[in-house]
């Protein structure tokens, strides 16, 4: 565990649904580089998708970066965009309460991230909204 070094690897990325995809994959790739273990792939991947697609549909970004950092700690994820202000550390988080019939789509991505990552920051700078996801994951294990 302390026995690996950090590392930091990091993407740019046109705002589109393509790029989206594109991410994912990026991310998943660099995820099985560093090692690590495929529930942490999986939950920074759905957290990420969601973060992406937010981003570009509602915020309107036309860029957005990615970089992946390992360390003692854990791994965490810092997406950064150029779209419409969005704090989700401060969004109201909904939850299904009925059937899922019944439900409306939309609103319900803070939820996600709160209950995938460890920990969620939020700082907007620069004209830039920046988020920082970090999970309890190691490489190499």
């Amino acid at each position: 565990m302390s026995g690996h070094p950090p590392h930091t690897r990091s993407r740019d990325f046109p705002g589109t649904v393509a790029a989206a995809q594109e991410a994912e994959e990026w991310l998943a790739k660099e995820s099985r580089e560093l090692g690590l273990p495929a529930d942490a792939e999986f939950a920074i991947n759905l957290c990420l998708e969601e973060i992406f697609l937010n981003a570009v549909e509602h915020g309107r970004a036309n860029r957005a970066s990615i970089s992946l950092r390992t360390g003692p700690d854990g791994v965490s994820v810092e997406f950064v965009d150029d779209g419409a202000p969005f704090d989700p550390t401060a969004a109201p988080v909904l939850r299904i309460e009925r059937p899922t019939r019944d439900f409306q789509i939309g609103g319900y991505g803070t939820g996600l991230l709160g209950k995938f990552s460890r920990r969620m920051s939020y700082r907007r700078d620069d004209g830039r909204n920046r988020l920082v996801l970090e999970f309890d994951a190691h490489a190499g294990r």
